[in-house]
């Protein structure tokens, strides 16, 4: 390690020698001529202007630590904002009804469609067919993934970006509120103006609070994953003895845990961030997994985080009773 932050260092030592000769052809030029005495009284004077000298030889160096200080700090709030965010978008997938549902049908609650997991691991796929002798209830079960392009999916997705907003950049980077959150801004503007009744003294607030919510919106992903156990009715349409279905191809199992996993590329800071987005080269020959997973999008160096949150979908159990047909 130490060996390849020398090795890093090495552009930086060769335009110190560069200075330096920059300095010695401006003495000769000048015809100036070097007095060993003076240097040392000056080295050992203690008067404002020397430490003025060391002052500013020093402050690079002082400033690059506490920009490093600084950004370590930024990651881990930026951790435990992104913990939250998945909290929060797990929390909405589980209990967000809307307010309006036309004819008791839940549209809004439901979700598009869902595929099984290839990647999923111990997947026990249901057995379907009423003439199997392993018909009925049976352990394991099938981990699902929710495709996105349903309002339920945008209000899961909503959560996250809101909750990321706290650590999303407010510096103008050219970026636009996606359609769908057209009416977010506004919204959100009105809810600090409530809150701080003093923002309306500072004219830039609203425009920073939308540039948060434009980034935090195009550098969050979610992905939605939930486990149905084999112990309960397979999710397929299919009637009973009063021709109702059990369930609908936009519906999941009502105790199921639902698994939602957020991706927010949080955005570093300049200097810290240049730096970082560096190879270094290690003496061992292993890749530099700090640079491989700093990369540049919309102006910014991001650095990805990740975290997950499952809890247990908050449906109600259907009324009707599930009997298997071999039984």
């Amino acid at each position: 390690m130490t060996r390849a932050v020398l090795l890093d260092c090495l552009p930086w030592l060769g335009l110190l020698v560069v200075l330096s000769a920059c300095l010695r052809w401006v003495v000769w030029v000048n015809r100036a001529r070097f007095d060993w005495r003076r240097l040392g009284r000056l080295h050992r004077d203690q008067v404002g202007s020397v430490q003025s000298l060391s002052f500013v030889l020093t402050l690079p160096l002082f400033v690059m630590i506490v920009m490093f200080i600084v950004q370590v700090s930024q990651l881990m709030i930026g951790t435990i904002v992104v913990h939250y965010a998945a909290f929060a978008a797990a929390r909405s997938a589980v209990v967000w009804i809307p307010a309006r549902l036309a004819g008791g049908e839940e549209g809004e609650n439901r979700i598009s469609w869902y595929y099984a997991d290839q990647e999923a691991r111990d997947q026990a796929a249901p057995i379907l067919n009423p003439e199997s002798e392993d018909y009925g209830p049976m352990e394991g079960g099938v981990t699902y993934v929710v495709a996105p392009g349903s309002p339920k999916y945008q209000k899961i997705a909503s959560a996250a970006v809101l909750a990321c907003m706290a650590v999303a950049p407010s510096r103008d980077l050219g970026l636009q509120v996606p359609a769908q959150a057209s009416l977010a801004p506004g919204v959100l503007q009105e809810a600090y103006r409530q809150m701080v009744p003093e923002a309306d003294l500072n004219s830039r607030i609203p425009k920073r609070l939308e540039n948060k919510l434009a980034y935090s919106a195009i550098a969050t992903t979610v992905e939605i994953r939930f486990f149905h156990s084999n112990a309960e009715p397979p999710l397929v349409t299919y009637g009973l003895e009063d021709d109702v279905a059990e369930f609908y191809f936009n519906e999941i199992g009502w105790q199921d845990p639902i698994t939602v996993t957020v991706t927010h590329q949080l955005a570093l800071l300049p200097g810290p961030g240049r730096l970082l987005a560096r190879t270094a080269r290690r003496p061992d020959g292993r890749p530099d997994e700090v640079q491989a997973a700093i990369s540049r999008q919309n102006g910014v160096y991001v650095y990805p985080l990740t975290a997950s949150a499952t809890l247990g979908n908050e449906g109600e159990k259907s009324v009707i009773r599930y009997v298997y047909y071999a039984y």
